[in-house]
This record gives C-alpha cells, sequence and structure tokens, in this order.
C-alpha cells in the first residue's frame, strides 16, 4: 500500500485468472437466463452469441463484482476504515490474465487515544438569586394583568389607548383598518407620531396623523413609507396587576402556596442555568480532547460537515423568507468559513466513537424507543412502520450515534476535573413555570407600532 498521508491510501490488487474465469461464467451464466435474443428460447442461446451481443456489459459486471469485492476484502484485512467510495483506476482485465488494478480511497487515520478521563471542566453549580426569582415573579404578574377601562379624561403617558384606527391607501402598502386596537401612549414601542397625536385626547375624539415608517421596519411593504391615519379615541384603559399572594400562586399552577410557586421557579432557573453551563462545559471539553489529538481527518468527511452545515443554513434563510433563487449568496465563501469548525466537529465525533468503544457506551434502548414513539405519533404511524422508515433512510442510525454521544460526553463530564469558569457577565437566566395555563394578554397593536 501506497499512502499520501494518513487519510488517504491505494492498493494494487491482483486477482488470479482462475477466479477471474469463475466470475465470468457466473455471470455469463445469469445473462442467459435473464437475456432474449432473437432467434433462440429463454435460456439456449449459445454462449459464443451471449458473449458477442453482450461482451460489454458482461465486462463491466464482472469487473464491478470482482474490484468490489477484492477490494473490500484486502481493506478489511489490512484493518483500513475505509470512507466513500474508492476511485478506480490502471486496470488490466485481458482474456487469460490476472485482473490487476489500483484502488484509491480516503480513510479514518488510526490513532492513539491520549489521557481522557481526568479533562478540566469549567464548571460551578449555579446560583439562583431573589432578583432572578423577583423578577420572573413580574413577568408572570405581567402576563396574568387584567385591564379595566378609565373613566374619560385627558390621556396621559403610560395609559392604554383604546382606539379605531384606519388608513389611507398607499401604493404598496397595506390597508389598516382596525375596529379596536390598543396602543400605549409613550410607550417603548410606540411611534412617536402616535404619541404625540393621541396624548391630552379624551374619549370621543377624532385626530387625522401621518407615521413615517423607518427604512429597516420589519414588515416590508410599511417600510420607508408615509401612510395618513385616521383615529378615533373609545376608552382609556389602565393594567392592574395581580397581588403576589397565594391565591396568584393557585391561579398560574397547581400550587398551594407562594412559597411553592417561588421553588418551582427557583427549581426551573437553576435548571435553566446549570444546563447552559454543563452545556459550555462540554465544549470546553471537546476543545481539550481534539487539542490532544493533532492527527487530520479526511477530507471526505469534513466536506460532507460543510454540506450538512450550509444545506441546514439554506434551510433557515428559506423559513426567514429569503429568495434563494433571486438573493446572491456567496456558497462557497461560506464553506470555506465554515472548514476549521467542520473539521473540529469531524474530529471530534471520532474521537467520541472511540471513547465509546473503549468503555463500552451504548445508546440507551429506551431513549431509541422514545425517538421512534415520537416519529410515530407525529407522522401517524405504527411503531413498527415508523422503526422500518427510520431504518430505511439511516435516520434510526443517526438517533443512536447522537444518544451515544450524548452518553459519552455525560461521562467525560462526570469524570472531568471541576473548575472555576473564568468570570463573564452574568446572563439572565429566564424560567417558565411548567404548569402555567395560558395567560391573559393585552390585545396586540398589530403594524400600527
Amino acid at each position: 500500500m501506497a499512502t499520501t498521508d494518513v487519510t488517504r491510501g491505494e492498493l494494487e490488487i491482483t486477482v488470479p485468472w482462475d477466479e477471474v474465469q469463475k466470475e465470468s461464467d457466473r455471470v455469463l451464466q445469469a445473462f442467459r437466463k435473464q437475456v432474449r435474443v432473437p432467434g433462440f428460447r429463454p435460456g439456449k442461446a449459445p454462449d459464443s452469441v451471449i458473449k458477442m451481443r453482450y461482451a460489454e456489459d458482461i465486462k463491466a459486471e464482472v469487473l464491478e463484482k470482482l474490484i468490489g469485492r477484492h477490494f473490500w476484502a484486502e481493506a478489511e484485512e489490512q484493518d483500513y476504515r475505509v470512507i466513500g467510495t474508492p476511485k478506480v483506476r490502471d486496470v488490466k482485465f485481458e482474456d487469460e490474465q490476472p485482473l490487476e488494478f489500483t484502488a484509491e480511497f480516503e480513510m479514518i487515520p488510526d490513532f492513539e487515544l491520549a489521557e481522557y478521563r481526568r479533562l478540566q471542566a469549567p464548571f460551578k453549580e449555579p446560583e439562583v438569586t431573589d432578583e432572578e426569582i423577583d423578577r420572573e415573579l413580574e413577568q408572570l404578574r405581567e402576563r396574568h394583568a387584567s385591564f379595566k377601562n378609565l373613566d374619560p379624561r385627558p390621556l396621559e403617558k403610560g395609559d392604554i389607548a383604546v382606539i379605531s384606527l384606519k388608513s389611507d391607501e398607499v401604493e404598496g402598502a397595506p390597508t389598516i383598518d382596525q375596529n379596536e386596537t390598543t396602543i400605549t401612549i409613550g410607550g417603548e414601542e410606540t411611534f412617536e407620531e402616535f404619541t404625540k397625536a393621541l396624548e391630552g385626547k379624551t374619549p370621543g375624539d377624532k385626530v387625522d396623523f401621518d407615521v413615517t415608517y423607518p427604512e429597516d421596519f420589519g414588515n416590508e411593504q410599511l417600510a420607508g413609507k408615509t401612510i395618513p391615519f385616521h383615529a378615533e379615541i373609545k376608552a382609556i384603559r389602565v393594567k392592574e396587576l395581580p397581588e403576589l399572594d397565594d391565591d396568584f400562586a393557585s391561579e398560574v399552577g397547581d400550587f398551594q402556596t407562594l412559597d411553592e410557586l417561588k421553588k418551582r421557579i427557583q427549581e426551573e432557573i437553576h435548571g435553566h442555568k446549570r444546563g447552559h453551563a454543563v452545556e459550555h462545559a462540554k465544549e470546553k471539553l471537546i476543545d481539550q480532547l481534539v487539542e490532544k489529538h493533532p492527527f487530520p481527518v479526511p477530507d471526505l468527511l469534513v466536506n460532507e460537515q460543510i454540506r450538512s452545515r450550509l444545506e441546514r443554513m439554506a434551510r433557515t434563510f428559506a423559513a426567514q423568507g429569503v429568495d434563494l433563487e433571486n438573493t446572491p449568496i456567496d456558497w462557497k465563501k461560506l464553506g470555506d468559513d465554515q472548514r476549521e469548525r467542520a473539521a473540529r466537529d469531524v474530529k471530534a465525533g471520532l474521537l467520541l466513537e472511540r471513547i465509546s468503544e473503549v468503555e463500552a457506551l451504548e445508546a440507551d434502548q429506551a431513549g431509541i424507543d422514545a425517538e421512534v414513539q415520537r416519529f410515530a405519533q407525529r407522522n401517524q404511524l405504527t411503531l413498527a412502520a415508523a422503526r422500518r422508515q427510520l431504518a430505511e433512510d439511516g435516520t434510526l442510525d443517526r438517533i443512536e450515534s447522537h444518544l451515544k454521544n450524548e452518553r459519552t460526553m455525560n461521562f467525560l463530564f462526570d469524570e472531568a476535573e471541576k473548575v472555576d469558569p473564568p468570570e463573564e457577565p452574568e446572563e439572565e437566566a429566564s424560567a417558565e413555570t411548567a404548569s402555567e395555563p395560558a395567560a391573559a394578554e393585552e390585545p396586540k397593536q398589530a403594524d400600527a407600532e
């Protein structure tokens, strides 16, 4: 075998003539049964006639069978972890002579595992502050707020104006005709033109005004346009927040007391922060693993990883409304930018696979079954049909591989030495109570704000 590097190799293979002859005879007999030759009954045409009519087809099939059989047998004997399809060249296939060919291929390089049990995981058990719990409680109060109308008076900043709103027709812009919508006077998301036009007005007043939407406004049909509006103030509404007490706790979920609600919030914030911290630590463990194993990875696997990443990008762009056919996107540059990260992920996958073999870590069957069941429910299939479909398209293998990698990462995290992470700006954590019902919301202001 010759190699250009540890990820590429080639095999020069010779197949004895007697085996070539036997395979040629087998293929010839198969052709005799399959083909129809004018003037002869099925299966009765002489070999000489079949050879003459189908010489190239017979030769191609003999080569395909012999090359594939001997290449993979030799690769297995040499313990090469070949990936992809080999490129065959220098084929010598002559009558009464051995078959000779050279196969070039890519392979996963052989490597020794460095120490992986005592890596350093930057992790500290997160704490939940009273401020974080209070912030979540305030968000719950906001979601469960009620609204009541006030007696007529001039609108002030902070008031919620209930109005009817109509717009004049403007070319290329949607026409707005809302019998009832709400505007928060001086609100953070309220356009200044709305506040200026409505502040000081009382229910029953009518007002005409223009709103110029910014060029980067989210609604492209309104962006950069000036829209004339006509509004009538119908009522003044205020938001009332519920008291933080045991009654509020029982309203938002299955809690007897406010302390129980606070405890649930604390647990969920802690779970969110801990999950984030663990995932961050695992990424650092992967970085250390990759750094400790400086072997090259096959271009084929890296290119597949890049292609997969670009496909995900394309799906994301499409979901965001990007016209992929008419939008100039430099996919090559995007791919080149992804190469280093893709190579890192490929190496990480190879290392996790090897560690799982050494430690005898397998995917949890219950986890696989749960994924199959979810797929079956989403697609209204029986479990047997779902498992069969997932197996046929390779998804079942990917699920098993993902779960095995996940278990291996958990093993590495458990075995790692925990060290204090570097100081970073504290990230706000948010948690939603699991048993909370749908909350009352302030009526939305459509595109008026």
